[in-house]
């Protein structure tokens, strides 16, 4: 009986344990923040909500180039919020870096169009990098 009582106690522990390495430090947690809001500014085609969450001197590096200060990244920003909506996930916070995936939803039809993956780093609350990395099949 003591041996199950034992064995009970010890998976309870371990259970316990491993949900709590799960949850994002408090620190990830508010960088994981800093790019869902984002996304939502994005989806709500709130341009300037968007930009708010970008440092004066951020870059923003895709398929089109590499965009360096808010002007710019208002320009290319200008042409696509219309064009499309974002799902993201999998964030992942090491440092100042996150890293995650979106589905690109065409605005138009409601339907995935293009997986791209990303990786933002973020100082003082604020996005300094935006980096296309990656494709994936949404």
């Amino acid at each position: 009986m003591k041996t199950l009582f034992r064995l009970t106690l010890l998976i309870a522990l371990l259970l316990s344990v491993s949900a709590c390495g799960s949850q994002p430090s408090e620190h990830d947690a508010a960088l994981i923040a800093v790019v869902e809001n984002s996304i939502a500014a994005w989806n709500a085609e709130d341009l300037d909500a968007v930009l708010a969450l970008y440092a004066d001197d951020a870059v923003v590096a895709n398929k089109l180039g590499t965009f360096e200060g808010k002007e710019k990244i208002r320009s290319l920003f200008e042409s696509a919020i219309d064009e499309f909506s974002q799902d993201c996930r999998n964030y992942k916070a090491n440092g100042n870096t996150v890293s995650y995936e979106c589905a690109l939803i065409g605005r138009d039809d409601g339907k995935a169009y293009a997986g791209e993956k990303y990786e933002l780093v973020i100082e003082n609350g604020l996005i300094v990098s935006d980096k296309f990395i990656g494709n994936f099949t949404p």
